[in-house]
């Protein structure tokens, strides 16, 4: 008899596949931890989603459910708050389980003694999941923007990704082990064990692939300054100090722990510190503005030296920039932005004209600026601050719209969103004015080009589908570049582009690469996308190989079915060879 045709009665010891999210008192979300001190003291861990013991409560009536009662001791919360212990007189906690979602334990010892593993015995699960997540006081308040997945930082966006992807393909062949993380000191904690924690000996490590995530924002700010107070209506809650999560990162990849998101620690890095920009801004056919890194130093010094350093350094780049195209220089340097790396915030990004527009943007991001009617230190360790020029033409404006006070002179924004290296949706957006502050404000989005084109380009669609052509042109030769850093495609990624209509006219247009935004990033509600970019997230865990299992390929693999436990209530797995191409 299969153990889905199990009748269980009071007193059998079973394994219940538990998710924090859905089990027990889901306000309080507990974990279970191998040992009480791992959920007591920082930083807290545990398996949040995964098979753990348990005790049916009554006799099975009905096929489908069964009620059953924990049987693992050790339940903390992220705030250490801990579950009542079995045995201290309180009745204990009851609830149902679905049928699939529990099998049998085994015998217990001759002495009839409690479990002492947490995980079921023998067992090998297809995936194993190190999420490292946010356990700080204020809790995680999404925009909404970022549509019904959540942020990328956030609880909902983990439970989307196992609910649209995992379950579906793995069924319960799969754990999550939840990380808290709360400050800085939390990541060097971990930074500095995490070969000892996460070695070989750690459950999470016997499952044929383990892999790290990590939802939580790097950022150059000190910790509960008031910048990062002011970010989002969580008070800037996930951000964490960028030099102690990279090195986290590093310390699990090193430990043969591949990073699954966002990105790998070196391409992640390169992306959240803007430091393309300025790279690559020399290399013609990846059309990146004019972009310089201005040294902390030179600003440090004297903001005006610095902001005509930086303006002439523009110019010289722009001369070089033509001269690589061919083409003749391109009019006088007088607008701009500057902007911070490892900024999750519009503040950090100023707008600027003029030697004295550019004194005062880098003396706002780097001495004191003005925060809800109050000044305020900046309090971060950016090395450099990253100073851009336009590099499109003026365009005509239409009637009853000036354009004068635009940053940059375009006409709209275009964001591709590219999974497994094909273009799968594309979105039209565009900031409409810049307020007294000097910030970008009234965004304004649609799905239609045509509307775009009505809308944002004076109707003019020849010029509209020149410039998606050469987005897409562009998104190839950007797929090329990330494929360099990563020796393999991005399961999902973000390119965002400026176009606008070309001063020849005749239904052309320029356009100029705006940002590359991260797997994770805001997908404005297209209802589509999400289960595309989840699909491919776990495609790509499932394409990693334990670091040391190379040479037991050939092996017998591990039993499943009434023999493995671990696998109840999932199907087989198959791992297909996949083909990401682009286009």
């Amino acid at each position: 008899m299969s153990t889905a045709d199990t009748k269980y009665k009071k007193g059998d010891e079973v394994y219940v596949f538990y998710s924090m999210n859905k089990r027990c008192q889901r306000h309080r979300k507990y974990m279970a931890v191998l040992d009480p001190r791992h959920g007591s003291f920082r930083p807290r861990v545990g398996i949040s989603e995964g098979w753990v013991p348990a005790r049916v409560a009554a006799d099975q009536e009905a096929p489908d459910k069964v009620r059953i009662e924990y049987r693992w001791p050790y339940f903390y919360t992220m705030r250490g708050q801990m579950a009542d212990p079995p045995g201290f007189g309180r009745e204990p906690w009851t609830e149902l389980y679905p049928a699939p979602h529990v099998m049998p334990a085994g015998d217990p010892d001759e002495r009839g003694a409690p479990f002492r593993a947490l995980v079921p015995p023998g067992s090998q699960p297809e995936l194993a999941v190190l999420a490292f997540r946010w356990g700080g006081m204020n809790e995680i308040i999404a925009p909404e923007q970022w549509g019904e997945t959540g942020s990328s930082v956030s609880d909902l966006f983990l439970e989307s990704f196992v609910d649209m992807a995992v379950v579906p393909q793995l069924g319960t062949d799969y754990e999550v082990w939840t990380v808290y993380v709360e400050d800085q000191t939390d990541l060097v904690k971990l930074a500095d064990t995490v070969h000892l924690v996460f070695g070989q000996h750690h459950p999470a490590r016997r499952a044929k692939r383990t892999v790290g995530m990590f939802f939580l924002y790097p950022t150059g700010f000190e910790e509960n300054c008031v910048p990062n107070y002011e970010t989002g209506e969580d008070h800037g809650a996930a951000m964490v100090d960028r030099k102690s999560l990279f090195r986290l990162m590093k310390a699990c990849e090193k430990a043969g722990i591949p990073t699954r998101f966002p990105h790998p620690s070196n391409f992640y890095q390169q992306l959240t510190s803007k430091d393309w920009t300025h790279l690559m801004s020399v290399v013609p056919h990846l059309r990146v503005p004019p972009t310089v890194a201005m040294p902390r130093m030179l600003v440090e010094r004297s903001c005006r030296d610095a902001a005509e350093k930086g303006i002439a350094s523009l110019r010289a780049l722009k001369r070089h920039q033509a001269e690589l195209r061919g083409e003749p220089p391109e009019g006088e340097i007088t607008k701009g932005v500057a902007k911070l790396s490892y900024s999750w915030e519009a503040l950090d990004v100023k707008f600027w004209e003029g030697p004295r527009g550019l004194e005062e943007a880098l003396h706002n991001l780097t001495q004191f600026i003005e925060i809800s009617q109050e000044f305020t230190g900046q309090p971060h360790d950016c090395e450099n601050i990253i100073v851009q020029a336009p590099a499109v033409h003026q365009r005509r404006s239409r009637p009853g719209r000036s354009w004068g006070q635009e940053f940059c002179e375009h006409d709209l924004e275009l964001r591709m969103y590219v999974v497994d290296g094909v273009i799968e949706s594309q979105i039209f957006t565009k900031f409409c004015k810049i307020k007294e502050n000097r910030e970008f404000g009234d965004f304004k989005q649609t799905f239609s080009k045509s509307q775009a084109a009505k809308d944002w380009m004076g109707g003019d669609h020849a010029a509209m589908d020149d410039g998606e052509r050469q987005c897409r042109e562009l998104t190839d030769h950007w797929l090329a570049w990330a494929q360099a850093q990563l020796c393999e495609m991005p399961p999902a990624i973000r390119f965002d582009y400026f176009v606008g209509r070309s001063s020849a006219g005749g239904g052309k247009a320029v356009v100029w690469t705006l940002e590359i935004c991260e797997l994770g990033f805001s997908m404005l509600g297209e209802s589509k996308l999400p289960a595309k970019v989840f699909q491919a997230m776990l495609q790509s865990c499932l394409e990693c190989s334990q670091a040391d299992s190379a040479a037991d390929e050939d092996q017998e693999p591990a039993k499943t079915g009434a023999e493995g436990p671990a696998s109840k209530g999932a199907p087989d797995v198959a791992v297909p060879k996949k083909s990401r191409r682009r286009r």
